[in-house]
Parts: C-alpha cells; structure tokens; sequence
C-alpha cells in the first residue's frame, strides 16, 4: 500500500510540472511594457489567464492538501519525510507562480483599461477636428478673395483654427478704426463662427516695434494701447457677424512672426489674430 502512495504522489507531481510550464507569459506582457491592442483582443487574454490562475489556485490548493496528510504521516516512514520535502519545494513554486499569474493578470487589465482610453481620446480629436475643418471650409469660401490676395490666412493645426489678417487691410497706419473692408470681413468671419458655439474665440492684437509717433501718443501712448483697441474693434465687428462672445487682448510687438529688421517682416508682425479653441 506504501508503494502505491509512493506511485500515485509520484504522477501528481508529475503532472503538475507539466501544467505549470504550459503557461504562455508572452501573451500578457512584453519585456516589461505594454502592448497597445484592440480591447477584445484584451477581454480574450484576461480570460485566458483568469482561467489559468484558476487551474494554478486549483492545483496549489491540491499540493496544500497533500502536504498536509504527509506530515500527518511523516513518522511512519523515511519515504514519507524525503517525499514530504520534495512537495514543501514543488508547493513553493506553485505559489510563486501563482502570484506571477496573478500580477499578469493586473497588469493585463490596466494595459485593456489604457487601450479603451486611447481609443476613446483618438475618437475625440477626429471629432474635434472634422469640426474645425468644417469651420475651415466655411471661412474659406467666405473669404477667398482676400486669402487668394494674402491679405487673409486661415491654418489648422494642434487643435486650433487660427485666423491671421493684416493690420494693413484692416486699419489705417495708426488707427484702430477698421476700413470698410476690413470689417465686412470680419462680420464673414463672426457669421461663420457662430455656427460653432462650443468653441472659444480670442482676438489679438499684435504691431511691429516701431514707436507711436508723436502726433498720436495723445490717443496712443505705446503700441500695447493701440494693438488693444485694434484686438477690441475686430472683436465687435466679429459680434456684428453673429458671434456671441470672444476675448480681447494686445499683446504689441511681444510675439511676432518674423524679423522686425525688414519692411517685409513688419508687415507681417502688425497683425489681428482670431483663434477658436476648444
């Protein structure tokens, strides 16, 4: 009778080598990251591997029980003390693997969990976007005169429109009352924006870095006050074109886009800028 207990723990522990080495780790996690991967992709392998620690638990629970009736019977024999050693080792092991598969199983899902949320943020900004194209599109069918001139420019980048005219186009050189055309293009502007009320619409105003002239520091003491009153009449001729609400600031020759050293780049620097963000 001993030497069929002998037999049979003999194929157990056999037989749980051999499932514990089945498992696949390289299906959960890869050289310490994670992988990005469709989210059913992702319930799949959970559930592989919440099946897989349920055999583990299983079969540690079974080598629990059977160590406990050895060192029932650990006198009886010598066999029974070497047999008794030999499943302390292999019940250690099915612990250690036990709380591997587990720590896989975590971190399977956090990486499923990040997945959804990047599928989620991407859906997000295509929406967003195909928005602001569609503002795109809207401006630049309203304005195309004037963008064909390079008087107008209307980007789209990072998730913001940017409506970029010329201070020259719309203001006389040191004014801040804007021409004719200038604000018939604006009021385009605010009757295309309006359609968009979900987004946020700021106007600045910008010069190049030569001083006010003596003659019109009484009304404009520096180019901040100026770039001001000119970001606060675009803004009004914008709500004259439907928009409901924007902010206003000058900000004069502190951001420009290009050199002040040439004719060319000044130009360029004295500007109104209307940008709708989310």
């Amino acid at each position: 009778m001993s030497g069929i207990k002998t037999l049979l723990l003999a194929l157990s522990v056999l037989a749980f080598t051999g499932t514990a080495g089945a498992i696949d780790w390289s299906a959960i996690c890869c050289d310490g990251g994670y992988e990005y991967r469709h989210p059913s992709t992702w319930e799949k392998e959970q559930q592989r591997s919440r099946d897989e620690l349920a055999a583990a638990q299983k079969q540690l629970a079974d080598r629990e029980r059977e160590l406990a009736s050895l060192r029932a019977g650990a006198g009886d024999s010598s066999r029974l003390a070497s047999q008794l050693s030999s499943t302390q080792g292999e019940l250690a092991q099915a612990k250690a693997r036990t709380s591997e598969l587990e720590r896989s199983l975590a971190a399977a899902g956090a990486g499923a969990a990040a997945s959804e949320l990047a599928s989620r943020e991407n859906a997000r900004l295509a929406t967003e976007m195909a928005k602001l194209k569609e503002a795109q599109r809207g401006l630049v069918r309203a304005l195309r005169p004037q963008i064909e001139k390079g008087d107008i420019r209307v980007d789209l980048n990072n998730e913001r429109l940017l409506i970029n005219l010329a201070s020259g186009y719309l203001f006389g050189t040191g004014e801040d009352e804007l021409k004719p055309a200038g604000a018939n293009a604006l009021k385009e502007v605010g009757a295309v924006l309006k359609d968009f009320p979900e987004y946020k619409v700021a106007v600045d105003g910008h010069t190049d870095n030569v001083a006010i002239r003596t003659s019109l520091r009484k009304k404009f003491p520096t180019n901040k006050e100026l770039s001001e009153a000119r970001a606060a009449n675009a803004a009004k001729a914008l709500a004259d074109g439907g928009l409901a609400s924007a902010t206003t600031a000058g900000y004069a020759d502190a951001k420009p886009v290009a050199p002040n050293t040439t004719v060319a780049g000044r130009a360029r620097n004295r500007r109104v800028e209307v940008a709708v963000t989310r």
